[in-house]
Order: structure tokens, then sequence, then C-alpha cells
């Protein structure tokens, strides 16, 4: 399973109502980092990952409260756990250690 993609603030708030599992965020810009496709398929029983492009998606910058691109925001019962702005590949470390 890769991310569902996001399109309007109606998507977001639907991904952030999930309940019973980790919602995961990928704000980025362009194109996707490879290891936030494998991450969204490794933590696939645990986790509903999402992506969004925040350059067709100004809003969602601010909806998200991201500052730094690429973005990772972890979710829970619609309550923020982590985020890890320039998600590199430490970064991609720090999200694991919760989804795990």
């Amino acid at each position: 399973m890769s991310h569902t993609e996001l399109n309007s603030k109606a998507e977001f708030d639907q991904a952030l109502a999930t309940q019973g599992k980790y919602v995961l965020i990928y704000a980025y810009e362009g194109s996707v980092n490879p290891k936030a496709d494998e991450y969204a398929a490794k933590f696939a029983s645990t986790t509903a990952a999402y992506k969004v492009d925040v350059s067709k998606h100004e809003a969602a910058k601010s909806y998200f409260n991201v500052t730094k691109v690429p973005t990772i925001v972890i979710f829970k019962d619609g309550k923020e756990v982590k985020k890890v702005e320039g998600a590199d590949e430490a970064g991609f470390e720090e999200a694991a250690s919760i989804l795990s």
C-alpha cells in the first residue's frame, strides 16, 4: 500500500477523523521520497498513510502547520503525536519508532 493523495480540506478532515490507527501525513513538493512509500507499506497494518503536495495545495501548509518540506506529521485519534520537519533518513527512522 502506498499513500492516498489528499486534494481538499474535506479529505484532510476525513483523514484526521480516522480512529484506532495512526495517521501519517507526508507533506512534499513535486516528488515523493521512495522511503515514504516504503514506510506506508511497512506500517500499513497500524497506519493510514496520506500524502499532500503542498505546492498544489497551499492550504495544507497551514492546516498541518508545515513550515519545511518534506514534513511527516503523525496523528492518533485526531491529535498530533509527532512532527518531523525536513524528513531525511533520520527523520524517517524517528517516525518509524512511533509507528512500530
